[in-house]
């Protein structure tokens, strides 16, 4: 059960030094322990039982969801716990991987830190910090950058090994997961989806061609979908050659569209084809507007309006954003309260696209786009990642310009048991961030054969200032060779995302300049009886949801 913060009571607080120290310690080590005993390709898996029956317990290596799943009843041990549980959320967002061996470091250069302060009263935990952080940006941090190998075309074995690794050794699916990002380029920005599917097991890569809108006739036609279907066999709306009116804005009434539909209209009735099917997209439809356009779309002698309303995400401007991509996409244009639809003209509506398919939950516009659009945009969203407003952003843009450029891979995962699946897909999501850092930045050496050779620098680091020599050489340096003792096989030939070993040595030098020179800990007390209430909540809540659906097709799941 998730431990529950009640505001309701006093805070309670201790400042003894050497209690602290000794909770921090506790601490740290048990974590570690549970969680690094996931550590590397033969590392072992844990059993995570669930807070609500009916749901399957998650068997996994995943060290992000061993992490989440801790809990402790002391006040002041979940609170470190939960210090420690953002240093490895921090690196699984940016690297994708590493968060096991982010934990296992934390809590040794924790440990490390507080021993050698005991034993060196002229060193206080503060000063050690400082030595530790200085050393880490002139000396770690650019040892391993310069130790990167760079990912290209040539080395695609080292990018499988890279793959592998996270895999947990899983040789398929390190296959079909470099099958997925050479589909879509080989690109950092490649989008890659996946799919839990029940069957045998095994695995299944195929490209999403054109591009993909998470938004279907469940959610933009409610319960009007049924007039808007034109292929039964497959549950969708498929429309060829059809052009593309975006709106930025509700569209109440149908009025203001009146003359460009008639103009439409009248060109199809002239014999030109490419004009009988329109996709109309804005930001919502009145009741009334649905109910005029699902009458038409049943009748042969009008032009097919098929209705989409733009998704939204908690970036701001999202629906905006989405309208712009669409546009850049199809070659259409933005009609809204600064271009009005009074000066449209067929060019304007997007008329290079081939089809436009509309599922429950999900659709896709096919074609070839103009590629100059297409990077001309593209070029706009990546000068936008250069100071993104946050992580969410930074990552939408990311996803966006890969829906932009190079399609989308679906790598379906079949499993027979749930228990079973979902260890499969933390495994898949876990190596295809790590596949997507080494595209960007490049391998290392794995097996925490980059953190011995670090290990030995420091204990040959020379420097005027003798502090940082001891430092180096009492503190770091055996704390580096931690996460090559709890690897249980050592095995040449593997290779880290360097990214992934980057960032676990930032943030667990980071949690560790934290709990090194911890002076007092307040933390909420724990309420069981407001746990169980909150629980059983929770509990209801879950079978309300969870009731399984299943469809004729399966592009009418929701992702």
């Amino acid at each position: 059960m998730s431990y529950k913060k009640v505001k309701t009571t006093s805070k309670v607080f201790i400042s003894d030094q050497e209690k602290i120290k000794k909770i921090v310690q506790h601490t740290i080590s048990r974590v570690a322990e549970i969680v690094g005993s996931t550590l590397g390709p033969s590392g072992r898996v844990c059993l995570i039982e669930s807070d609500y029956p009916g749901i399957p317990n998650k068997n996994t290596k995943d060290g992000v969801s061993v992490f989440r799943s801790l809990g402790a009843d002391d006040p002041y041990e979940h609170l470190i716990i939960e210090q420690m549980r953002d240093a490895a959320s921090k690196t699984a967002t940016e690297a994708g991987d590493g968060t096991t061996t982010s934990t296992v470091l934390a809590a040794a250069f924790t440990e490390h830190l507080l021993n050698f302060c005991n034993e060196n009263k002229k060193f206080s935990p503060q000063r050690v910090v400082r030595i530790i952080n200085k050393l880490l940006k002139e000396e770690m941090l650019p040892y391993i950058d310069e130790s990167a190998i760079k990912i290209d075309a040539e080395n695609r074995g080292l990018l499988y090994d890279v793959a592998r690794i996270s895999a947990n050794g899983d040789g398929e699916m390190a296959e079909k997961i470099i099958e997925a990002f050479e589909l879509t380029g080989m690109s950092e920005n490649s989008h890659v989806t996946i799919q839990e599917l029940s069957g045998s097991g095994g695995y299944n890569v195929r490209l999403i061609e054109g591009f993909p809108i998470p938004i279907g006739y469940e959610d933009s036609i409610g319960k009007f979908h049924t007039a808007f279907i034109n292929d039964q066999a497959n549950l969708r709306s498929a429309l060829d050659n059809p052009l593309f009116i975006l709106f930025d804005g509700q569209i109440n009434d149908l009025i203001m569209f009146q003359p460009v539909l008639e103009n439409i209209g009248a060109m199809w009735a002239a014999g030109e084809s490419d004009f009988k099917n329109v996709v109309l997209v804005s930001h919502g439809f009145s009741e009334s507007v649905l109910t005029q356009l699902a009458f038409n779309f049943s009748n042969p002698n009008t032009i097919n309006i098929l209705p989409i309303t733009t998704p939204m995400n908690q970036i701001k401007d999202s629906k905006f954003n989405f309208l712009n991509d669409l546009a850049a996409f199809t070659g259409a244009k933005v009609f809204g309260m600064g271009v009005p639809l009074k000066d449209a003209t067929p060019e304007d509506f997007g008329r290079n696209m081939e089809r436009f398919e509309c599922y429950r939950f999900r659709s896709t516009v096919v074609g070839t786009p103009d590629e100059l659009d297409i990077e001309t945009r593209a070029a706009t969203l990546r000068s936008q990642l250069e100071n993104p407003e946050s992580l969410y952003a930074k990552m939408d843009l990311e996803e966006r310009i890969g829906k932009l450029t190079s399609g989308i891979a679906k790598i379906e995962v079949f499993a027979g048991s749930a228990g079973e699946l979902k260890e499969k897909v933390d495994r898949v999501e876990d190596s295809v961030c790590s596949t997507r850092a080494a595209i960007k930045n490049g391998a290392l050496p794995g097996g925490s054969r980059v953190l011995l050779n670090l290990c030995l620098k420091m204990l040959t680091y020379k420097s005027e200032n003798k502090q940082e020599e001891i430092v180096s050489r009492k503190v770091i340096a055996p704390a580096l060779l931690t996460p090559m003792q709890k690897i249980l096989d050592f095995e040449l030939g593997l290779f880290d995302a360097t990214a992934a070993v980057r960032e676990s040595l930032k943030n667990a030098i980071s949690i560790a300049s934290v709990m090194g020179v911890m002076g007092g800990l307040v933390a909420y007390p724990r309420d069981h009886q407001l746990e169980r209430q909150e629980a059983s909540a929770e509990r209801d809540f879950q079978r309300t949801v969870e009731s399984p659906e299943s469809f004729v097709n399966e592009a009418n799941e929701r992702p």
